[in-house]
């Protein structure tokens, strides 16, 4: 932190040099490796009221620990941790996070150097012909999807996310059960479709061709020839590094704000969907990749990536019209290949935001001005990331400054705690004064879906209380009207509803049911296999 009775212009006076921790000493900025000139006078400015600014919206936005990292003309100005990484150490330039979503642009870019070797194609061959795994229930659709319909989230398959989750299956094993996935239509579409599952089968496509495994493929093609030594794959992998950041999360705002915060775990579940987003990497690392995709592939002047291949991920290959647009911005979003297209007050920007349960990060990169930003985050409920790069941007570059993003970003972080606390928009209209038909261990049993896999409905609490397990996800089930039961899920990085529509046969018995789980809006049919003899213990 600055001392703030310092004034900056004293230090203006002579040539200005930026370091991540602010020591005075020149030998020590240089031993530290983030020295640089700034010759803006106003970017000087703003880069040494930067520490400031971040620690007091960091504070003011209810966040555990966070960093930055800016890369400006090929040198990295500005990098700096805030708050704390777990209970006791700070958060640091070096403290590794997981970087979510933007692992998506690292897969894309490892696909990429086998079209430059020749060994698969963007978007002529089928997926399925790298990875016979991958079948679709409609077998059309399956041999026309590529590569870069997959990386370009422009297909009509729906997410399975929640079948994925936390599932310690082998990948090629889930993706088997893709075919047997309901599809809404089977018509490519321009319009960008976000799926995490696919990114894992062109991933794993990818690693296939390649012979080796699909963390393997990310080192070999990536991580070691740019030298991005802090780099790794899956939760037990970054939690042997001397400085890895804990996950946390906030009961609300008011509690974030007030640095009570709850404690996440390392997963020794490896995510299943990895090349959608598992990798860790500190702040350093991934503005130091930012500014090798920013130079398509060129690395301290030599082309280390294929510059075709980079350039093809940074052309527009989908249609993103979810959001409502702003002035200062594109009037449409297009998205490449693991990057969404943009332009802020007429400059290029090519970002990537990522959430996992409690982290996340982004990382923007403004073409026209050689300017990288990374941010990193140890609570995944913030909005800090989606409005720094710009803020940042309006600092670096001289630009107008018509919006305080800093404060936007405070509030918007604010409603998105207000909306998840009230956590009950997305369930249907009650119907006051009904009651079920069957008696309660009539609904118990194992209900089968053959994607999701199982869920089992056991009574709890002396008979008089349905009970939900599915993996790892557990809940009470509360009669909410008819036949339709509604359940909390309040565990860490997932939090909403089980919802379950009985259904019965002809002869009057359950049979099925439909059902709604955390992060899915659609309903699935269950099955019913087989009734449940023993009950979970009462709590």
């Amino acid at each position: 932190m600055i001392n703030p009775i310092f004034n900056p212009l004293l230090l203006l006076s002579s040539v200005l040099f930026i370091h991540a921790t602010f020591i005075p000493s020149v030998a020590a900025q240089r031993k530290e490796n983030t020295t640089t000139i700034v010759d803006n006078q106003s970017a000087k400015i703003f880069l040494v009221n930067l520490p400031k600014a971040l620690e007091k919206v960091r504070a003011e936005g209810g966040i555990k620990g966070m960093s930055v990292a800016i890369v400006h003309k090929g040198e990295l100005v500005f990098a700096q941790g805030f708050g704390k990484r777990n209970r006791n150490d700070p958060f640091t330039k070096e403290t590794v996070t997981h970087i979510a979503s933007v692992s998506k642009a690292f897969t894309a870019t490892a696909v990429g150097e086998l079209v430059a070797e020749g060994k698969v194609d963007w978007n002529e061959t089928p997926v399925s012909h790298y990875l016979p795994e991958f079948q679709l229930q409609d077998p059309v659709l399956t041999s026309q999807l590529t590569f870069a319909d997959l990386l370009s989230h422009r297909t009509p398959v729906p997410t399975v996310d929640t079948a994925w989750y936390r599932n310690a299956r082998p990948p090629r094993e889930l993706i088997k059960q893709l075919k047997y996935l309901d599809l809404p239509s089977t018509k490519l579409t321009p319009f960008l479709n976000y799926n995490n599952i696919l990114y894992s089968v062109a991933g794993e496509a990818a690693a296939n061709i390649a012979g080796i495994s699909y963390p393997d493929l990310i080192k070999n093609k990536l991580f070691k020839p740019l030298g991005l030594k802090s780099a790794g794959l899956s939760h037990p992998e970054m939690a042997k590094q001397p400085n890895f950041a804990m996950p946390y999360e906030a009961a609300s705002f008011e509690d974030a704000k007030n640095g009570i915060f709850v404690e996440g775990y390392i997963d020794e579940i490896h995510m299943p969907d990895a090349p959608a987003g598992d990798i860790f990497m500190n702040v350093v690392d991934l503005a130091k990749w930012g500014r090798v995709i920013l130079k398509e592939g060129e690395l301290d002047g030599k082309q280390v990536l294929n510059k075709e291949s980079v350039q093809e991920t940074l052309k527009s290959q989908s249609i993103d019209n979810d959001d409502p647009r702003r002035t200062g911005f594109a009037p449409t979003v297009g998205y490449g290949l693991g990057w969404s297209l943009d332009s802020f007050k007429g400059h290029a920007c090519f970002r990537h935001g990522g959430s996992n349960p409690g982290y996340q990060s982004h990382l923007a990169l403004f073409p026209d001005d050689d300017l990288v930003v990374a941010h990193l985050t140890n609570i995944e409920s913030t909005e800090l990331t989606s409005y720094l790069p710009y803020y940042i941007a309006d600092g670096m570059l001289g630009l107008p400054k018509s919006t305080d993003w800093l404060s936007i970003s405070v509030q918007k972080t604010k409603e998105s705690y207000a909306k998840e606390l009230q956590g009950d928009d997305d369930l249907p209209e009650r119907i006051k004064n009904t009651t079920y038909s069957h008696e309660l261990n009539e609904y118990t049993g194992e209900y089968t879906h053959p994607v999701y896999g199982e869920i089992v409905v056991a009574l709890q609490k002396g008979g008089k209380t349905l009970h939900l397990k599915y993996r790892t996800l557990e809940c009470q089930l509360e009669h909410y009207h008819f036949e339709s039961f509604n359940g909390r899920v309040r565990t860490f990085g997932l939090k909403g509803h089980a919802f379950l529509t009985f259904l019965t046969s002809i002869k009057g018995e359950v049979q099925s049911a439909n059902v709604i789980l955390p992060g899915d809006s659609d309903p699935l049919m269950f099955e019913k296999t087989e009734p449940v003899d023993a009950a979970p213990k009462d709590e």
